[in-house]
């Protein structure tokens, strides 16, 4: 679940609607500001007033989407004064894990922390979070929950060496949306799911009219950057920028090369696709200046405000496989060691993550709900294209996108030398190469 700002305007499109800066703040004043109580009704000294707590949240989604929740825990306890902020994360999961961690070394009160699999290992290392896994242990309803109602692939991504670090909430892919009005126009069949790169370029080209003007039709852009943004492409040649175990570079692979010239041509050699950097994607797809785009459910926000309905959605075409690929993503709700009440944390969180806060994100436009029986309700079909369930059905194809404990190093590097090849600046071996020795030094600081 990534994005990086200075990048692909399809990152900015996901981060347009996590731009929002404020909070939410719920429950009642300090006790230092609340009325005296008043007097017995024998005349004797007032009781005093029951003192409130304070718990301080934050998380990377608007906090618009947070409204009949934050109500909910007003309602629900009383006692408690829960503060609700969001951290900017239109620079990327990397930038948003550090700001997290500069958050807590100046001293800033955070008891519950919402990141994806980007940053948990990072947090994590640092101690940073309390595992939740006592808690489970004593709440039979949530722990049944988080086992019946979350995918296992989702529950092992919130996880570091077996302990369940954060309670996950939701997810993102990264799927093809594609303009079916443009496609039916000049007489192109939809997609199949289980099509090639080869199927890809034809229909690429067919939707793409580039002469260099303001009326240029690309028929296909793609983020350009970011762990998760390229590993779908990676994925589907059977390959990654790590190897498995995510020890070590993987990038002398031919298959990366390969990966990345396949893209490189899409821009230099067959004009069908915009050198990402500063491309405003969203923009060009609703306006049918973008026949097909890579991106998640978090781009649909936009959409359900413009009442753009012209759109489906497919699988990402594969090398020649026929195997369905795609990149898989979770972020949760945690507790943070630094907290002074983590039972009340621990309250909150649960209705932090509930079904009610989820459909409130649903239909919104926001990510894939973590929980299975949400994304089976017929509003999540209902606030989505034809083909909406393919979002949660993609957890059958789905790798976890690579998330070592320094993807906030790694991630910009490998940033860097892909836009070397967007910009014809080096030839894809050669950036392969440089980027290889980049990142095996820092793969090997963690040994």
């Amino acid at each position: 679940m990534s994005k990086i700002s200075d990048v692909s305007m399809t990152q900015l499109s996901r981060r347009d609607m996590l731009r929002l800066t404020g909070f939410v703040s719920v429950g009642l004043l300090a006790a230092a500001c609340a009325p005296a109580a008043a007097p017995s009704a024998g005349g004797g000294a007032a009781a005093p007033a029951a003192a409130t707590v304070k718990l301080v949240a934050t998380t990377q989604m608007p906090i618009t989407q947070w409204a009949n929740t934050t109500k909910r825990l007003k309602d629900a306890f009383p006692d408690l004064d829960v503060e609700l902020t969001q951290t900017d994360i239109s620079a990327g999961w990397a930038s948003y894990s550090d700001k997290i961690m500069t958050q807590i070394a100046g001293g800033d009160q955070l008891d519950l922390l919402m990141i994806a699999i980007e940053g948990l290992r990072l947090v994590t290392n640092k101690n940073v979070l309390t595992p939740l896994d006592d808690f489970l242990a004593a709440d039979a309803p949530a722990k049944e929950a988080i086992e019946t109602d979350v995918h296992k692939t989702l529950r092992e991504m919130m996880q570091v060496d077996g302990k369940q670090m954060e309670y996950p909430f939701s997810w993102n892919n990264m799927v093809l949306h594609y303009n079916t009005k443009m496609m039916a126009d000049k007489g192109i069949e939809a997609p199949k799911a289980e099509w090639t790169w080869d199927d890809f370029l034809e229909t690429s080209q067919k939707l793409s009219s580039v002469k260099g003007g303001a009326d240029d039709v690309y028929g296909y852009s793609f983020w350009g950057s970011s762990m998760f943004g390229m590993s779908p492409w990676f994925f589907s040649h059977d390959t990654s920028v790590l190897t498995d175990d995510w020890k070590d570079s993987n990038l002398m692979d031919p298959k990366v090369a390969e990966t990345l010239q396949f893209l490189a041509d899409l821009i230099l050699k067959h004009k069908v696709a915009p050198n990402p950097q500063g491309w405003d994607e969203g923009a060009q797809f609703v306006s049918s200046h973008l026949g097909m785009r890579t991106c998640g459910r978090w781009c649909l926000q936009p959409l359900f405000e413009q009442n753009f309905i012209d759109y489906d959605l497919q699988y990402q075409p594969s090398s020649g496989s026929g195997k369905i690929r795609t990149v898989a993503g979770t972020d949760g709700w945690g507790i943070t060691t630094s907290t002074k009440a983590p039972d009340q944390a621990w309250k909150v969180l649960k209705m932090l993550s509930d079904k009610d806060a989820s459909i409130d994100m649903v239909t919104s436009g926001g990510n894939v709900p973590a929980l299975r029986s949400v994304a089976e309700m017929p509003l999540f079909a209902e606030n989505g294209p034809k083909n909406t369930a393919i979002f949660y059905e993609s957890l059958d194809y789905a790798k976890t996108v690579p998330a070592p404990t320094n993807f906030n190093i790694i991630d910009p590097i490998l940033n860097r030398h892909y836009q070397t090849i967007w910009n014809g600046e080096k030839s894809v071996q050669e950036a392969v190469e440089a980027a290889h020795k980049e990142l095996q030094a820092e793969m090997d600081k963690l040994k």
